[in-house]
């Protein structure tokens, strides 16, 4: 990620102090929604591999109880591929169930915490 320095004028390139940021990138990733309780992040990864490598694959679950939410996360090394993904998968039948597959965008997940103005 480019970003431009106050003042200097120079732009630094921050994503080659972090490895892995290039590949899990939210452009390259999508987000899946719907998935079966019996979802593995090694099916993912067989099934949306068709579309190109995959990075990383991470299925999301509850904190404390470690039960499957029914939804994913599958990060692809180039855009491109996450563009196919999406296009061939959203709407499909996976596993038993209809799913919904979009672009990962950053920042959802932080923008859906509930704020109130009591501290607990």
């Amino acid at each position: 990620m480019n970003r431009l320095e106050r003042g200097s004028g120079t732009t630094t390139n921050s994503s080659s102090s972090i490895g892995i940021e290039s590949d899990t990138s939210p452009s390259n990733g999508v987000f899946i929604k719907g998935l079966p309780e019996s979802a593995t992040e090694g099916r993912l990864k067989k099934v949306f591999s068709q579309f190109g490598e995959v990075s990383q694959v991470k299925v999301v679950v509850e904190k404390m109880s470690k039960q499957l939410l029914g939804s994913a996360f599958v990060w692809f090394t180039s855009k491109k591929s996450a563009q196919l993904a999406e296009e061939e998968m959203n709407g499909k039948f996976f596993d038993g169930r209809f799913i919904l597959v979009k672009i990962a965008e950053p920042g959802l997940s932080k923008s859906r915490r509930r704020r109130t103005r009591y501290k607990f």
